[in-house]
């Protein structure tokens, strides 16, 4: 068995007001990580950052990117830099610290949960059944939204030196993970989210027609499906694989949706010369993103097992295990800190679980929002993982 190969989620605004030098020092000689996954373009949010003396919230509204772009390269989405960065570019101080501390710096790139983008471009965002544009979420047929992930990948990679390109949400967001708070008092069921998350923006519906689907009478028969639920407040019963089973034409709209992320992540591969790795989250169905499929093109795959149940990590790793080329290609990422890891026996239980099934590459979440405890945990399971 190979040595650990072992990252860490990190943010550049913690970079920046930690300092860069001594946060990246700390990671490669004290914590012995090999590399960082640096958040690149980011969706919104509020955290809680416990390192800091003072100042330990942090809050921001709209999308962004952490890096100066090369305006250049985009098309008709242009790329968002964050207000947070006035004139500076983290991401330009964290590529001369990480040449400094000897650590790799890879990009960590939130690609179509993008409120800002959405917003600004209605008619690049995913649309559904009722004709609600999404707010949060970018569509990946549309190809304004393909060529900006390709142009934005390149100019990470030609600009700033990535080690690797680590894409989340490079697939369908669908229903359900939002820009604001969530507000509804229906439960749609499984198979209701499957619906109701299933774009009918122009990019769909004209790859839909493409592929002989008669898509106005399928959006009818989802609209049908998705109205009896708001009027009865009783979720939809069937499974998604049943609905698609019962719904004309609903199965061959699943296997476009799977041709429009799968083709999209290998046109990105083809576009960049450093590796690529795939973040599988989600439901295939609502993301679109077959596992199956996306494991023959990325060179590699990571799932996120963020428990304190060593062995749901280790049924995790085997489902995931005859479908890939190698166990070298399957990142794991564990959660360093409470509730999943209560302690660092916890934490490395979880590591040595899923490297008794061969696997030797792993991510921790997330530097910014851990106690530094967790960080000696962290330290501890890869001196442990190493040592046995």
């Amino acid at each position: 068995m190979p040595p650990l190969n072992t990252t860490m989620w990190t943010y550049p605004w913690d970079l920046h007001d930690e300092g860069y030098e001594s946060v990246l020092h700390k990671l490669r000689k004290e914590v012995g990580l090999n590399a960082i996954n640096l958040a690149s373009a980011y969706h919104t949010f509020d955290m809680l950052r416990p390192h800091l003396p003072a100042n330990n919230t942090l809050q921001v509204s709209q999308a962004a990117i952490y890096f100066q772009p090369q305006e250049s390269s985009y098309g008709t989405i242009k790329p968002h830099v964050s207000p947070l960065m006035q004139n500076e570019n983290w991401w330009g101080e964290a590529v001369k610290a990480a040449s400094s501390a000897g650590i790799n710096l890879n990009s960590w790139t939130v690609f179509f949960h993008n409120s800002y983008q959405a917003q600004a471009h209605p008619e690049c965002a995913e649309v559904r059944c009722t004709g609600d544009i999404s707010t949060s979420a970018l569509c990946p047929a549309n190809p304004e939204v393909r060529a900006f992930a390709i142009a934005l990948s390149q100019d990470l990679v030609q600009n700033y030196g990535i080690s690797l390109l680590e894409c989340e949400l490079l697939a369908y967001s669908g229903w359900g993970h939002l820009h604001h708070h969530a507000k509804h008092g229906i439960n749609l069921g499984r198979g209701g989210r499957y619906l109701f998350s299933l774009c009918f923006c122009d990019a769909c519906k004209k790859r839909a027609v493409e592929s002989n689907i008669d898509i106005a009478q399928l959006q009818q028969s989802v609209t049908q499906k998705i109205q009896t639920a708001f009027t009865t407040g009783q979720p939809i019963g069937e499974t998604p694989r049943e609905l698609n089973n019962s719904i004309p034409e609903l199965q061959a709209l699943s296997n476009m949706r799977e041709t429009v992320v799968t083709s999209l992540v290998r046109e990105l591969k083809d576009a960049i010369d450093v590796p690529l790795s795939y973040i599988l989250m989600g439901d295939p169905q609502i993301t679109g993103a077959n596992p199956e499929v996306i494991a023959q093109i990325a060179n590699s795959v990571e799932i996120l097992s963020y428990t304190s149940d060593p062995q749901r990590t280790q049924a995790r790793v085997s489902e995931l295990l005859p479908i890939l080329q190698s166990p070298d290609q399957l990142i794991v990422g564990l959660q360093a800190y409470p509730p999943a890891s209560p302690n660092a026996d916890t934490l490395f239980a979880n590591l040595q679980a899923a490297k008794e099934k061969g696997i030797h590459k792993f991510a921790f979440y997330n530097y910014g929002i851990m106690p530094l405890d967790a960080l000696d945990w962290v330290a501890q399971a890869i001196e442990r993982g190493n040592s046995t």
